[in-house]
């Protein structure tokens, strides 16, 4: 799977995430009670996974451009030489 694949894979869950814990908030007095901890680590993991493979995904995308220019600029110098 590719990084950009990844990176929309852990922004959605991350979405959703917010969404469910927000809805369960408002219909639970009681939330998060106890699993505090456990909810504070699932959004810490999505967040960190975002970020991550926001990162590799911009690290990627940075890449296939330099590949772009040097082969552009590689085939402007040829069309000068001839």
């Amino acid at each position: 799977m590719s990084n950009e694949t990844l990176f929309y894979i852990c922004g959605i869950a991350l979405a959703v995430s917010a969404i469910v814990v927000s809805l369960i908030g408002l219909r639970v007095r009681s939330f998060p009670g106890k699993a505090a901890p456990l909810v504070a680590l699932w959004f810490i993991a999505l967040i960190g996974a975002s970020t991550t493979f926001a990162v590799l995904h911009a690290q990627d995308e940075e890449h296939e451009k330099k590949a772009e220019l040097s082969k552009a600029s590689h085939e402007a110098e040829e069309a000068e030489s001839h």
